[in-house]
């Protein structure tokens, strides 16, 4: 195993050096028989190997990349930020990435390629900034500028998180509602029935068949339905079903407006931080693509950065495309042909924060009666048929 070890020399220097040991207490004995000690251990394979597969949350993301940007500020070097940083964390994955940063840093590799060699942790965008703002000298003011982005992310997550609240707890009550009364209340009645005899009609049989089934197996019902919610939660890690939903919602009447403005958020706010960081407009347009979860758009964003590398410019790339609402698509025009087009994304962002949350006001407007009422529809069916049920039962004892 490898480990970078901190050795006291016997002339009273100290030096860092990367060497090779069974484990540290072998280590241990070989430096102690050269007259030399060991101050300091570390397992690179091991650490190496747990940094490599963290991811860090956009908050956990956003607290580094502030305390990166203030640590430059005060002229803190990185390889000590990121010291202070490791010894004070408490997830050693965490830990083990925050070393891993360091030991980069300190073999002369730059920030942006040490980021990169973590992609789940920093994402190509993250990388792309920082290398942007060392080229050109201001990786403090791009990391600024990306904090305010994942605060800006966080924001809207927040939003439309908050505006799932309600259905997900209506729809919840109802599908536990349903199973209750399929596996109790149902039942009791088909057992009082089967006692009185006479026909009943074929929906109140379906319905007491079915019943009978849910009774049987509610506790195999209960554990898939818990299964099934934790395998689709797992799923949506992954970025086919992540497009897949955002496809879906892009076509459903209530949710389409919110997910074309939010992926027109995505984009003019990422946009607009690539642009002041100094990347080129092509670049940008890749790294923008990549940051919208919208494939639509996506695509649409893609195609538009093939044109513009044929030679279009971007107003009439964008144009082509219809990647842009018109009012939108005016403001870039006229912002491309004044030479000021990180301006114009940095008010298109602003503008469009506004309109994610109006839409989502709107689409939770719509949203919750459509959810109440169909809740009541399947709920209130259940009941007619019980009503009906009984009624008929009746009537044939009245007979």
């Amino acid at each position: 195993m490898r480990f970078r070890s901190t050795i006291l020399e016997p002339d009273g220097s100290c030096a860092t050096a990367e060497l090779e040991a069974v484990d540290e207490q072998s280590l241990h004995d070989q430096l102690h028989r050269e007259g030399r000690t060991l101050l300091r251990v570390r397992a690179l394979e091991r650490r190496e190997s747990d940094a490599a597969n963290v991811a860090l949350s956009i908050r956990r993301l956003l607290l580094l990349t502030q305390a990166i940007q203030e640590a430059l500020d005060a002229g803190v070097p990185l390889l000590a930020t990121f010291e202070a940083l490791r010894e004070q964390e408490t997830d050693e994955r965490i830990a083990a990435l925050l070393a891993d940063l360091g030991d980069r840093v300190a073999s002369g590799q730059p920030l942006s390629e040490a980021l990169a060699a973590h992609p789940r942790a920093f994402p190509s965008v993250y990388a792309a900034l920082v290398r942007a703002g060392e080229q050109s000298g201001s990786l403090p003011h791009v990391l600024q500028s990306m904090a305010g982005f994942l605060e800006w992310k966080l924001e809207i997550g927040g939003v439309v998180k908050q505006a799932m609240v309600y259905p997900i707890v209506v729809m919840s009550a109802g599908y536990a509602m349903v199973l209750f009364m399929l596996s109790f209340v149902v039942p009791r009645l088909g057992g009082v029935l089967a006692k009185i005899g006479g026909e009943l009609p074929a929906p109140s049989r379906m319905l007491i068949g079915c019943a009978g089934f849910v009774e049987a197996h509610i506790l195999a019902i209960a554990l898939l339905s818990v299964a099934g919610l934790g395998t689709f939660i797992l799923l949506l890690r992954t970025r086919w079903l992540r497009d897949a939903m955002q496809t879906l919602l892009a076509v459903l009447p209530v949710a389409r407006g919110v997910a074309s403005t939010l992926a027109t958020a995505q984009f003019a706010r990422t946009f607009s931080v690539l642009l002041h960081a100094g990347l080129t407009i092509t670049h940008a347009l890749e790294l923008g693509a990549a940051a919208v979860g919208l494939p639509r758009f996506r695509r649409a964003l893609l195609d538009s950065r093939d044109r513009v590398l044929s030679g279009a410019r971007l107003g009439e790339a964008f144009a082509a495309t219809s990647v842009l609402p018109p009012v939108a698509l005016s403001m870039v025009k006229v912002g491309e042909g004044a030479g000021r087009l990180p301006a114009t994304f940095e008010r298109l962002s602003r503008l469009y924060d506004r309109e994610v949350k109006a839409a989502v006001r709107r689409a939770l407007g719509l949203l919750e009666p459509i959810v109440t009422v169909l809740l009541g529809v399947i709920v209130g069916g259940i009941a007619v048929l019980v009503v009906t049920t009984i009624y008929t039962a009746m009537r044939g004892i009245g007979k």
